[in-house]
């Protein structure tokens, strides 16, 4: 049965990168927030369930394809490479599914996407597109068209692709809000320029700040210093309330036909420590590290930047590693594959999260585990990290997946082996293999100090609202995920849903009885596997992209 005509409108999507009802809430119940809380109250929401991780890499790529990670074969913003220890950042051409805007396309709709991440280089979509901060500068094609560049230069001036992260705070609190009013101004001339069944903007103003102000916000996070908090405790709010004025500025000029929906890809709370997995592997006999047999100056010019590093002002930083370009390589390495011994290691970890490779045999260059050991090898490791726990004894591993509980599909081989699901996401893994970081567990207050130190990650609860014609009024929903987010617009908008994907339409949202009982057209239709090139980034861009990513905690 055909999906009732009612619902062949057109979806306007806000995405709010991180955003999360537990911030939100409450500051609805203060009256911050008129915009977010007037569409709620006269639509559905709920919590919308991120990726495993919650990392935005993954997790936007969920809500594009309606798939989970095996399906679309991004895990992480990096990517190993087969037969190597080496990785490469990851873009839009190694993604294995078809996104909403290309299934939107070829099926004649016009779209409109800005700021999605993992959408670099910019695919020719039936519309136009914008990417995020993956693409390495404003001086490469970065929009489809290539002209639409051009044109937004001419009606708004300037776009703000990124903020500049090698800022004092203050300073990076102007950029974050120049940015909001950028994306805001791009996004309203567009909507009104353009034709359009799908637009969709992403302000990722939210994730940005609550990455380098949670501990100012919150008196218990372990790094909250309550001196500076009365200067810079309240910039995460004010940033939600920029954004709220601006839903309100882009929702007063939709056409009457047009859902809204608001979104994010995770939610986010503080960040309480970082725990070393390649050292945690080594303590347990599994992972052995080469002597450093770098040249002595070498070494000491290494240790000399750290400790300068940790101490001096950003712009004097940023001279200083112009002027060590062998220090700040050796920093800025994703996976410094010689600092380990492979032929001694059964396991090692890389990744902002928690994610464990065994080293096998057959598969990796110099693995050395049995296939027939795997999966005990497997079972030890997950038991002997359930019993870690921080500096005041406190459990921090919640669970451990195997790749095959979480996912499947034609790309499932590109998933670590071991996945750690810290508690309450409030612990990430650091991979560098340096000898300043010996320590197996490092408490946030100990952590290097930075002008943008990160003390707040992602937690897997996002935001889901929506609005419009057809959909329920002042009704809260449960059981969303990230990957119902492409069937459900799909089926908005009128069209069928690809029997590959992974997510449901969510039924709850709608008044029509029709769309209650998940009558929609799935019976031959896929959205299928795209075709992938493993080209990436050149070298001076990925050095472009790899400096953000470091800068918000990604790598």
């Amino acid at each position: 049965m055909n999906v009732e005509k009612s619902h062949n409108k057109k979806v306007f999507v806000i995405g709010i990168d991180g955003a999360t009802f537990d911030l939100i809430k409450p500051w609805i119940n203060e009256g911050r927030l008129p915009n977010i809380a007037n569409i709620m109250r006269n639509g559905v929401h709920g919590l919308l369930k991120s990726t495993i991780h919650p990392l935005t890499a993954p997790a936007w790529t969920s809500f594009m394809t309606g798939k989970n990670p095996g399906k679309h074969g991004v895990f992480d913003f990096i990517i190993k490479v087969p037969g190597s220890y080496n990785v490469k950042l990851i873009d839009s051409r190694m993604r294995g599914a078809e996104s909403l805007w290309n299934i939107l396309s070829s099926k004649g709709k016009k779209v409109g996407v800005i700021n999605v991440p993992l959408n670099y280089p910019p695919e020719k979509v039936n519309g136009f597109l914008i990417s995020w901060m993956d693409a390495p500068g404003t001086d490469c094609e970065f929009t489809h068209p290539a002209e639409l560049h051009n044109e937004i230069k001419k009606h708004i001036g300037k776009y703000v692709l990124t903020v500049n992260f090698n800022l004092g705070l203050d300073d990076y609190i102007k950029d974050i809000f120049n940015m909001i009013e950028n994306r805001a101004a791009t996004a309203n001339y567009l909507m009104k320029a353009k034709e359009w069944d799908f637009f969709m903007v992403l302000f990722s103003a939210t994730d940005y700040v609550q990455h380098a102000f949670w501990k100012y916000m919150d008196k218990n996070h372990p790094g909250h210093i309550p001196e500076l908090a009365k200067k810079y405790g309240n910039v995460i709010r004010d940033v939600y309330e920029k954004i709220d004025e601006k839903v309100g500025y882009l929702i007063n000029e939709l056409p009457e036909d047009t859902n809204l929906l608001i979104v994010s890809d995770h939610g986010a709370g503080p960040l309480k420590g970082v725990v070393n997995l390649n050292r945690w592997l080594e303590q347990k006999g599994l992972l052995r590290f080469e002597k450093d047999k770098r040249p002595f100056a070498v070494k000491i010019a290494k240790k000399s930047f750290i400790f300068l590093k940790r101490r001096l002002p950003v712009r004097v930083k940023g001279l200083l590693k112009s002027m060590i370009p062998e220090a700040r390589d050796m920093l800025e390495s994703k996976f410094l594959s010689s600092s380990i011994d492979w032929e001694n290691t059964k396991a090692f970890a890389y990744g902002a999260y928690g994610n464990i490779w065994i080293n096998l045999k057959s598969r990796e260059a110099n693995g050395i585990v049995e296939p027939s050991e795997l999966h005990a090898l497997e079972d030890y490791i997950c038991a002997e990290l359930l019993k870690l726990t921080d500096n005041k004894g406190q459990k921090v591993v919640e669970k451990v997946y195997k790749k095959e509980e979480l996912y499947w599909g034609d790309f499932t081989d590109r998933a670590p082996d071991l996945i750690v699901r810290w508690v309450d996401y409030a612990y990430h893994s650091r991979q560098r293999f340096g000898e300043e970081e010996k320590e197996i567990f490092m408490d946030t207050q100990k952590m290097p100090m930075t002008n943008l130190e990160m003390n707040g990650f992602h937690k897997m609860d996002g935001i889901f609202i929506a609005s419009g014609a057809g959909i329920r009024k002042g009704v809260e929903i449960s059981g969303a995920e990230i990957i119902d987010m492409a069937p459900t617009i799909l089926s908005i908008i009128g069209l069928p849903i690809p029997e590959d994907m992974d997510g449901k339409m969510l039924n709850d949202i709608f008044e029509s009885e029709c769309n209650k009982k998940g009558e929609v057209v799935t019976e031959g239709v896929v959205s299928g596997r795209k075709k992938i090139s493993e080209d990436g980034y050149s070298e001076s861009e990925s050095k472009k992209v790899e400096e953000r990513l470091r800068n918000l905690g990604y790598l």
